[in-house]
């Protein structure tokens, strides 16, 4: 038996099923990537396999005493406690069991020979046990992660509340790691870490002997971590046992021949069909329609294939540019008089295209909040050109208490609901999706949401911080198309190398 197995799934969202009957194990050892586009039920998946959700059918069984921890992708914690006390709640079981440990060689002078006896076997029981645990190895294993992920550069004593998007996301994954449970689970690991820290989570996920299953729509990241794939498609789910180019390979072989038995499959039920309807009522044929109709009822029906619902976006162009778009002189960075970058001096000129590269917390995004007056510049000064029209992506935007269509017409208020639609559907939400609560939308929808307003507005700047978090890999080259259309300037900020190559003009890389 494996370590955990998933039985004839179902579960529905209102009237749509996710999953038909699906069937899903994690074996002793599996590294897993779970793939598939943006809404196909990847996330709601891993929450119905980590027990935060019920199926409406089938069974999610885990192997006894099998641990396992997941990392969401909108994960929410307090945010007013340190680094360090966050990370080590991880341990606190076992500071507890040293505390007891603790407390019984101190009473040792307090009791007769006896209890003394008693109390050190008690206590040599209670060291075997934080061995056997590696307690001893705390210090060496938080070293290694709070390095290995670059968080030791924070300060551990830093709270959360003060740390960027991308510098708690990767708190959360190292509390995680630490961990070490016998199954990871992780939805889009990647998002907000830079390059060098992607490299290390991918070694250390190859050296893990343990189990885990990654979302990601990183396909470099998932080349290098990747042993086992599962495709989510069709509302089925289909395991490979090989590595992610192995995949693309056999799937677009696979996709071919389910598309075919789909149309010959739908052949036959219209045939059938149109037999039953012609001689049912017929004396002489009316016993043989029956019993095709009977076949029919008892026929598993194929899904229609699911093709990926493209997005065609187009950010309207509002006048020409100036030739100077943005200067920074001496501009100096940074919150509550904590200088994050110091003395940048910039010219953007007109119509180029300019990515933002550095590690996380290095002050990519706030240096975009400070051009876009969120924050206050600590010294010097930075200046838009007479002629901007600027188009703002933010990196983070909680989830709405709203649907989609009522998110756009906060901003359009007389656009009516065809209007609205019409525009998301252009972003690829379509259908139900419009309607459906804005913080139930996968992380990817929610970009789409995000992206189908910039399109409502004329511009003529687009300012762009991480838009490719969560989206799928084909939404990331409709997005790099639409960007390279875009007549205008861009601002780029994103740790994907492969998403700004042949887009931008210029690279500004922060140290």
């Amino acid at each position: 038996m494996g370590l955990l197995e998933v039985e004839n799934l179902r579960f529905k969202y209102k009237d749509e099923e996710l999953y038909n009957d699906v069937s899903f194990r994690i074996l002793e050892g599996d590294h897993i990537v779970l793939v598939g586009d943006n809404g196909a039920g990847k996330s709601t998946f891993m929450n119905l396999i980590s027990k935060n959700l019920i199926p409406d059918k089938g069974t999610i069984t885990w192997l006894n005493n099998i641990t396992y921890a997941y990392l969401d992708q909108h994960l929410k914690v307090d945010k007013d406690i340190s680094i360090y006390d966050y990370i080590t709640l991880v341990f606190e079981p076992l500071f507890k069991l040293e505390a007891k440990m603790n407390k019984y060689y101190e009473d040792l002078v307090n009791v007769d020979e006896k209890t003394q006896e008693r109390y050190l076997d008690y206590a040599q029981a209670i060291s075997d046990e934080l061995e056997k645990k590696n307690f001893y190895a705390i210090n060496s294993t938080l070293g290694n992660l709070v390095n290995g992920l670059g968080i030791s550069e924070y300060g551990l004593d830093t709270h959360l509340k003060e740390l960027s998007g991308g510098q708690r996301a990767k708190v959360y994954l190292a509390k995680l790691l630490l961990e070490a449970p016998d199954v990871l689970l992780m939805d889009e690991p990647t998002n907000f870490l830079d390059e060098a820290h992607i490299e290390w989570l991918a070694k250390y996920l190859n050296e893990f002997k343990k189990s885990f299953v990654v979302i990601s729509h990183d396909e470099a990241f998932i080349r290098k971590i990747a042993k086992t794939v599962y495709c989510l498609s069709n509302k089925t789910l289909t395991r490979y046992n090989m590595n992610y180019d192995l995949y693309l390979a056999e799937k677009k072989i696979r996709e071919d021949n389910y598309k075919k038995a789909y149309e010959n499959q739908q052949k036959y039920i219209k045939k059938t069909e149109e037999f039953i309807q012609k001689n049912i009522v017929r004396a002489t044929t009316s016993k043989q329609a029956k019993s095709r109709r009977n076949a029919l009822e008892r026929l598993q029906r194929l899904e229609k294939p699911q093709n990926h619902e493209p997005m065609h976006l187009k950010f309207p162009y509002s006048k020409a540019l100036g030739q100077e778009v943005l200067k920074l002189e001496n501009l100096t960075i940074g919150y509550d008089k904590k200088v994050v970058l110091s003395d940048l001096n910039l010219l953007i000129k007109q119509n180029q295209k300019v990515v933002i590269l550095g590690k996380n917390g290095v002050g990519k995004s706030t240096l975009i909040k400070t051009i876009m007056d969120v924050i206050k510049p600590l010294d010097g000064t930075y200046k838009w050109g007479p002629s901007c029209d600027l188009n703002y992506f933010k990196q983070e935007e909680d989830p709405e208490d709203t649907n989609a269509i009522n998110y756009l017409r906060y901003f359009y208020h007389l656009k009516t609901d065809g209007e609205l639609r019409s525009i998301l559907a252009s972003a690829g939400i379509k259908g139900d999706l419009a309607i459906k609560p804005m913080k139930e939308l996968s992380g990817g929808e929610q970009t789409k949401v995000r992206l189908a307003l910039m399109t409502m507005k004329k511009s003529n700047v687009l300012i762009l911080d991480e838009p490719t978090n969560h989206l799928d890999i084909a939404s990331k080259a409709e997005l790099w198309e639409a960007l390279d259309a875009f007549p205008g300037s861009v601002i780029l900020v994103t740790h994907e190398d492969d998403f700004y190559e042949g887009l931008v003009d210029i690279e500004l890389k922060f140290e």
